[in-house]
């Protein structure tokens, strides 16, 4: 690491014959150098190179006093906000792929098609018009971002176990149906 900090930052060159020996140079650029990677390693032990958390406080009174008045137990208001942190996280990487993909505006006018309360027969016909095709059309593509909800939605519950397989993701997806019921 040293030899390439030498030459990526050409520091040979500001080696002056007059001001002593290459050795005494060489010697204090080391210490420089090992000090900074010191510096940098303890940096990463206190937490350096990790996206910080904010905590939102007014957000979690606000949802403290809300489930507080909730008859339901504190296991159930815990079953039922990790399902709503798994669909809010499914429905950010969905659209992050949709944005990926160029699809931006189509999934912004689709998306009330992922909620079921929000499904009525007469949205396929504004979606129809906002997206200038036919109704026909936007059911096919609010089917087709529902199976790709479906998909991402097992994706982000395979990440939550160690060494997923089908049967244990399809006992998480029943276990969050039941969590979003009580």
């Amino acid at each position: 690491g040293f030899f390439c900090y030498l030459l990526e930052k050409d520091i040979l060159a500001s080696a002056q014959q007059e001001r002593g020996k290459l050795r005494t140079f060489l010697l204090a650029v080391f210490q420089r150098y090992i000090e900074g990677v010191k510096d940098r390693d303890r940096a990463l032990k206190r937490g350096g190179g990790i996206a910080a958390f904010s905590l939102d406080l007014e957000q979690g009174e606000e949802r403290y006093l809300r489930d507080s008045n909730d008859p339901a137990t504190p296991e159930a208001l815990f079953d039922r906000s990790w399902a709503f942190t798994v669909l809010r996280a499914t429905r950010e990487e969905l659209r992050a792929r949709e944005v990926a993909a160029g699809r931006e505006s189509q999934f912004h006018v689709l998306e009330a098609f992922l909620s079921p309360d929000s499904v009525a027969e007469g949205n396929y016909a504004v979606a129809a018009a906002t997206l200038a095709n036919h109704e026909e059309a936007v059911r096919k593509m609010v089917s087709r971002l529902r199976r790709k909800f479906r998909d991402c939605l097992r994706e982000q519950i395979a990440g939550t176990l160690v060494n997923p397989t089908d049967e244990q993701i399809d006992q998480e997806l029943t276990a969050l149906r039941a969590a979003l019921r009580s």
